[in-house]
């Protein structure tokens, strides 16, 4: 029983873990560079979300560090109305390899994310489209926040319980 109420509440501890970055949306050509896209969260949905952009040059895959990336993003629905663009940075990463912004998407629906990239001379950019589901019934990662005090103390009182089972036991067993 110890061992299951010590991995229950581990697992409620635990944030998700992307692995570098999230979902891969996009991996293209853009000008002289290949640009990889992830996503967290999986699905996204009209809230906070991290965009992470790895980015290579075409010609010998090695990684670039040092380009100004910026991400536009549209809803379609819209017709360019509510576009945002934001530049993604290394300190917003989880990687060192990567640069990344964090956005909160105002509504759900399909946008466009076009991530430009700009290094010196060279430039490039692509797109991709992205399905944007409305925002979570249950309000999202918060919820499951508030819900931890009342199973820790469901589990405090199943607890008790026990204990107080297993003195009677070993109470009528010693009489």
């Amino acid at each position: 029983m110890r061992g299951f109420v010590i991995a229950f509440g581990l697992l409620c501890c635990v944030a998700s873990a992307y692995a570098d970055g999230g979902r891969l949306r996009m991996h293209a050509p853009a000008g002289p560079f290949t640009v990889t896209l992830f996503t967290t969260p999986d699905p996204l949905r009209a809230d906070e979300a991290d965009f992470s952009v790895a980015l290579e040059r075409a010609a010998t895959g090695e990684l670039v560090d040092d380009a100004r990336i910026t991400l536009v993003l549209t809803p379609v629905a819209e017709g360019g109305r509510g576009r945002i663009e934001l530049p993604a940075t290394h300190q917003a990463a989880t990687s060192a390899f990567m640069q990344a912004a964090d956005v909160k998407l105002p509504h759900g629906g399909d946008w466009t994310v076009t991530v430009v990239v700009r290094e010196g001379r060279e430039s490039g950019e692509c797109s991709t489209a992205l399905e944007v589901l409305p925002a979570s019934p249950l309000g999202g990662q918060i919820f499951w926040e508030i819900m931890l005090v009342p199973f820790a103390l469901l589990f405090f009182a199943v607890h008790q319980r026990l204990k107080i089972r297993q003195r009677r036991r070993f109470q009528s067993g010693v009489s």
